[in-house]
């Protein structure tokens, strides 16, 4: 019964947001966009709480903004926003697209995840956004626990060069990331990283350069 009632579930979602492509922006798309975000990407939940941070200086970490945070986060004078969720059909990337574009904000899409480790070339590339981007900037990722705590302590380590105990607390329960949850692959990730740093004293780009092995180290979870 659950996985029937799941099956129609998904091939509902699947049809609204075929319905939202091609993207033109009418009202018709609009509304439909938002009410997309409120109810199935869960913009009710994010409503009051946005799960707001500031990382370092002129870098911010959030959940998914609605369009109306969006505008706060311009008068605020953000520049940039990294969506760490990647481009998709979803109503909430449609909604900040436009509103981005409508605003003069520049939008990347980098999408990371919080159930699996990324490919190393795919962190890297993520510092070299850092250098590359105008700042102020937003970090945000769907509930701004997980994926923008990876980004924030990629940040940290990869551009400021923080002492790993200070720059790994960006991804912690304080920012609702569950350690002990599916999204503790993450917390692995790290601890394998400061088991080889305290032997060699490797930084972290070394490390993602010469030792990480994204699949070895699942499996290693996993086992």
């Amino acid at each position: 019964m659950f996985n029937k009632l799941k099956k129609r579930f998904e091939e509902f979602d699947l049809n609204w947001r075929k319905s939202l492509e091609p993207w033109e922006g009418s009202d018709t798309q609009l509304n439909s966009a938002k009410k997309h975000a409120f109810w199935i990407d869960h913009e009710f939940l994010r409503y009051f709480y946005h799960n707001t941070a500031e990382v370092a200086p002129g870098v911010y970490r959030a959940n998914q903004p609605s369009p109306d945070r969006i505008i706060k986060w311009a008068e605020f004078g953000i520049k940039t926003i990294i969506n760490l969720r990647g481009a998709s059909n979803q109503g909430s990337y449609f909604l900040e697209s436009q509103k981005c574009n409508d605003l003069g904000i520049k939008l990347i899409n980098h999408p990371l995840y919080a159930t699996r480790l990324a490919k190393p070339e795919e962190l890297l590339s993520l510092a070299n956004v850092f250098k590359s981007i105008e700042y102020p900037i937003l970090l945000h990722c769907k509930s701004g626990a997980d994926r923008a705590g990876l980004a924030s302590v990629l940040y940290h380590l990869l551009i400021l060069d923080t002492p790993f105990s200070i720059a790994r607390s960006q991804l912690s329960f304080r920012y609702l990331h569950i350690k002990l949850a599916r999204s503790g692959i993450l917390d692995f990730m790290l601890d394998m990283y400061e088991k080889d740093n305290k032997k060699t004293g490797i930084s972290f780009r070394s490390w993602l350069e010469t030792c990480y092995n994204p699949n070895k180290l699942t499996m290693k979870f996993r086992g």
